[in-house]
């Protein structure tokens, strides 16, 4: 009879037939990501009662997913729905190696290979042996030392160039001298 209460209370005039309906509980899975530049998520739904909702998280560019909020690391990931649940995505920076290098070590030296997170800053140097000078970095930066932003596995090569001496000489009564 499309009657919704419950407890109900009624008159009993003849023998009566009650049937009783049950619909299942909804649930929502919400997800985020504890720093939104670092990644998206995808699978907020709202669904019945133990039915399994697929989450996934994706990271941005110089990231990678860690885990969820609850320490699974499961990427993506299913799970039967029992009541709201909320996730959150951990995203880490990636690693990246920066490699520097002497065109020719014996004009000079480089300093500052490392491992580092993506979009710090690090310093490279180069070094020249004497009688030589350094010229320039193999992308064309001539700054030593110089800040490098790091955004993927690089390698910087230093080159170096022969310095050039000026001699003046003069005659002084058929003598030649250095000036």
């Amino acid at each position: 009879d499309g009657i919704k209460d419950n407890p109900r209370t009624f008159t009993l005039t003849q023998d009566t037939v009650f049937s009783a309906e049950f619909a299942p509980n909804q649930y929502a899975i919400t997800t985020t990501s504890s720093q939104p530049d670092r990644g998206t998520i995808q699978g907020d739904a709202t669904l019945n009662y133990l039915e399994y909702a697929t989450i996934f998280a994706e990271a941005n560019y110089g990231y990678h997913f860690e885990n969820w909020n609850d320490g699974n690391t499961d990427n993506p990931r299913s799970l039967g729905l029992t009541q709201d649940t909320v996730l959150t995505a951990e995203f880490a920076p990636n690693k990246y190696t920066i490699t520097t290098v002497s065109s020719d070590t014996q004009r000079g030296t480089t300093q500052g290979d490392t491992t580092v997170n993506y979009l710090e800053y690090i310093t490279i140097s180069a070094t020249a042996n004497y009688g030589y000078h350094f010229v320039r970095w193999n992308d064309g930066n001539s700054e030593n030392p110089r800040q490098v932003k790091v955004t993927k596995d690089m390698t910087y090569t230093a080159t170096f160039d022969k310095n050039i001496y000026n001699i003046s000489l003069r005659s002084n009564n058929g003598t030649i001298e250095s000036v």
